[in-house]
């Protein structure tokens, strides 16, 4: 079997989409409307110009009062099946929310003033509305389900279903291993508890040997105590005694005391007068010194200039000494450097002298040569 087309499973679901619009849309009108209530709504879609609304809403009223009223006729004369005028109510009430819902559909601005004056919507009617919703989504999914899709489902769901089986099976294992183990561990809490019992047995043993311990600690201190405070009045008496006999001696020994420093004043008034005959003499022999100072400086003031004045007549001397050593000195370097070139030029001359005469004794050999050939040749002639 295949799945419905996308269409067909559309045009299935439109019906269940159009009855929740329907019933969305009629959510918004009161079921139980007060007297404000139906001022308001009325004059907002009179307001609006939205008059048929306005009059199918009132008659929509006006028949579920009528239903109302009828059905409460009917229980109160216990008449279940006979009841025709409740059917054709019914029929009425129904054409009318019929004709209401496309009225709503073409005129939105009416919608918009329902929505907006809606203070409290059904909760019924909106438990509906949500279960139809869910219907239709339902529907859909069951409608483009395949056969071959839910076995696949179902065997998933079998699959899940096992797993979840031996999860269980797990769980009471691990839950009676839990049991175990909790009375392990309550065997083991007991036997704490028997030895913390043992051990606060022990701690009370404990606790009383140290009171006892404390007191005896405590009757001894007390006894040190006392035997102590005997000891320091005893000792205090002793540092009295020691101490009348210490004042004794710090009078004696103040007014011993009184006696130096007399004498060491006297001593020491002596020695300042003698300072005093000391440091005049000294200041008087400072005073010679320092006029003898004075004098000696004056004079070597007159005889460092007089030194200043030689010390320059003397370097005017010397600098002349120099300048006539230079010029003489530059005076014989001229004189060897003309020494020097007249020797060049002599030997210059010397050498040119020698030259010429080479080169006039090598023409007259050369003269003389050539005469002596001539006269071999004139006897040879001869001789023949």
């Amino acid at each position: 079997m295949h799945k419905l087309t996308s269409l067909e499973a559309q045009r299935v679901t439109s019906v269940l989409d159009s009855t929740l619009e329907k019933l969305q849309t009629l959510s918004y009108i009161p079921t139980e409307p007060d007297a404000d209530t139906v001022d308001s709504v009325v004059g907002s879609l009179q307001e609006s110009g939205s008059n048929n609304v306005k009059s199918c809403i009132q008659q929509l009223w006006q028949l579920e009062d009528n239903y109302r009223r009828s059905k409460e006729s009917a229980f109160s004369n216990s008449n279940f099946g006979g009841n025709e005028s409740g059917f054709e109510i019914g029929e009425q009430l129904h054409n009318t929310s019929r004709t209401l819902c496309r009225l709503l559909r073409k005129h939105p601005i009416a919608m918009d003033l329902l929505m907006e004056n809606s203070s409290s919507r059904s909760p019924a009617l909106m438990n509906v509305c949500q279960y139809l919703q869910d219907l239709a989504a339902i529907t859909f999914r069951r409608l483009s389900t395949t056969v071959e899709e839910e076995a696949a489902n179902t065997k998933t769901l079998r699959e899940l279903t096992d797993k979840q089986k031996l999860s269980e099976k797990d769980r009471e294992g691990l839950q009676q291993n839990l049991e175990f183990q909790r009375a392990e561990k309550d065997k083991e809490v007991a036997m704490l508890g028997q030895t913390i019992s043992k051990l606060r047995a022990e701690l009370h043993d404990i606790t009383r040997t140290n009171e006892i311990e404390v007191a005896n600690i405590e009757q001894s201190a007390k006894e040190n105590v006392e035997s102590a405070g005997d000891a320091h009045a005893a000792r205090c008496e002793e540092l009295k005694t020691e101490t009348d006999k210490l004042l004794e001696a710090i009078k004696n020994r103040c007014a011993k005391n009184a006696e130096t420093e007399t004498a060491l004043r006297k001593r020491k008034s002596k020695f300042e007068n003698e300072l005093t005959t000391k440091i005049a003499a000294y200041d008087q022999e400072m005073g010679d010194k320092q006029a003898q100072i004075e004098d000696l400086t004056a004079k070597f003031e007159s005889e460092e200039a007089e030194l200043k004045e030689l010390q320059e007549h003397f370097d005017k001397v010397d600098a002349n000494t120099a300048t006539s050593d230079a010029e003489a000195k530059i005076l014989a370097e001229i004189a060897a450097m003309d020494a020097a070139a007249d020797k060049i030029l002599g030997d210059a001359c010397v050498v040119i002298q020698k030259r010429a005469r080479g080169i006039i004794d090598r023409a007259i050999v050369a003269k003389l040569k050539k005469k002596k050939g001539k006269g071999k040749g004139k006897k040879g002639k001869k001789k023949k």
